[in-house]
């Protein structure tokens, strides 16, 4: 592949780091930009800025200056910074309203009204008095969000009205716009999607349970225990959500990249909880996907934002194995021991165990209230499901952490 060719990377994390180790496999130049100077994945890029990946003019100018061939993000909810960034200098990229729709969840979640894709009910609120006085049209309990914000950060359930100013006021720490949503709270199996869309066909290529086995501890929280490959479902369940997933992505209108989905099945109906026009974070698409079926669309998806032919044999399903992801969970307190890291990653099954750099003796644990506050994972695999989750489920029970509160 033509190696004058330059990536534009926005974001340089742990998990972005995968990106450029594939970008370099095709002998293209990489850019990264990453507000920390410390960032992971920095120090394997060609050439790395420290900047603000979400301040679209500073990305445009640097695109510009560096004269690049395409832009791309991984695992981060800024499709439309990339989007607006491939406009302006006229490279691939996902339609810019398409990803401005898909990031903000009140724009999304009213086209889903419009187009009459399955989804929960809800209302919106920009004050603390409107959030109260709008609450009263939905029964206890209902989830109340901000509409710019990912990762479940200030994200709550409700189960008192008078409860609604105060997680009203820590929804919005977490947002720009200082708007939140409330829906109806839905109960049942939640499930993964991700699909590529290649000139507006979409091929769904992800598809996993998600695992909230902790959700009575986390109460008031939507707190994600991991995902587990292959899915528990019928097959005929399985097809009415990658439907509905479809249909989903249709009625935003994204025709190009890649979607990930968040489903709820209610009452034996699949609604979307969330689509999102970027690629799956938490080793998703990255590692999970591949593991249990050969299919890397992370590959195609930087030829994508190249302009480059895409290598169909990465969308191909090769096999079918079994995969489970679970992470640490533990109490919040200050860490006095950490052990059985070493004696997990020998075990049977174990492929990674992750802890967060910052992760050890002597550092204190915050209380887990969204996705970014868990300190670390293990992805263990299997020949069956039931093997895949014994083994993850071995493997995290074997590190233990001592904590004091």
């Amino acid at each position: 592949m033509n190696s004058d060719l330059k990536l534009l990377l926005l974001g340089a994390g742990v998990e972005q780091k995968i990106i450029i180790d594939h970008a370099h496999d095709f002998g293209i130049f990489v850019i990264a930009v990453d507000k920390d100077p410390n960032a992971f994945g920095l120090k394997f890029a060609d050439k790395y800025i420290v900047s603000d990946i979400k301040d679209v003019d500073k990305m445009c100018k640097i695109a510009k200056e560096e004269h690049v061939d395409g832009v791309f993000s991984h695992a981060i909810d800024i499709p439309h910074i990339v989007a607006d960034v491939a406009q302006q200098n006229n490279l691939p990229g996902i339609d810019l309203t398409a990803a401005y729709t898909a990031t903000n969840k009140l724009k999304r979640i009213e086209c889903f009204k419009k187009e009459k894709i399955p989804a929960p009910t809800f209302v919106h609120a920009s004050s603390s008095e409107e959030a109260v006085e709008k609450a009263k049209k939905l029964e206890l309990p209902f989830v109340l969000k901000p509409i710019d914000s990912a990762g479940a950060r200030g994200v709550s359930k409700v189960e008192k009205y008078e409860d609604v100013p105060r997680l009203y006021n820590e929804a919005i720490s977490y947002s720009s716009s200082k708007t939140v949503l409330l829906e109806e709270y839905l109960e049942g199996a939640e499930i993964s999607t991700e699909a590529i869309i290649i000139n507006g066909k979409i091929i769904t290529t992800g598809f996993a349970d998600r695992n909230y086995s902790d959700k009575q501890r986390f109460k008031q929280f939507f707190i994600e225990n991991g995902h587990t490959i292959p899915s528990i479902l019928s097959e005929k369940m399985q097809q009415k959500i990658i439907q509905t997933t479809e249909n989903a992505i249709k009625a935003l209108k994204i025709n190009w990249g890649v979607a990930k989905g968040d489903v709820i099945i209610d009452n034996d109906e699949p609604k979307i909880l969330e689509m999102a026009a970027r690629t799956s974070g938490g080793r998703f698409s990255s590692d999970m996907v591949p593991l249990t079926t050969g299919i890397d669309i992370l590959k195609p998806l930087i030829q994508m934002s190249l302009g480059l032919p895409i290598e169909k044999q990465y969308l191909e399903k090769k096999y079918e194995r079994a995969a489970a992801q679970r992470y640490f969970l533990p109490p919040p307190g200050k860490i006095t021991s950490i052990s059985g890291l070493t004696e997990c990653k020998n075990l049977p099954g174990i492929y990674d165990v992750y802890l967060k750099d910052n992760v050890n003796v002597g550092c204190v644990i915050k209380p887990i209230k969204n996705h970014p506050d868990r300190i670390g994972h293990i992805i263990a695999t299997g020949s069956t499901r039931e093997e895949a989750i014994h083994n993850v489920e071995r493997g995290i029970n074997s590190v233990k952490f001592e904590v004091m509160n």
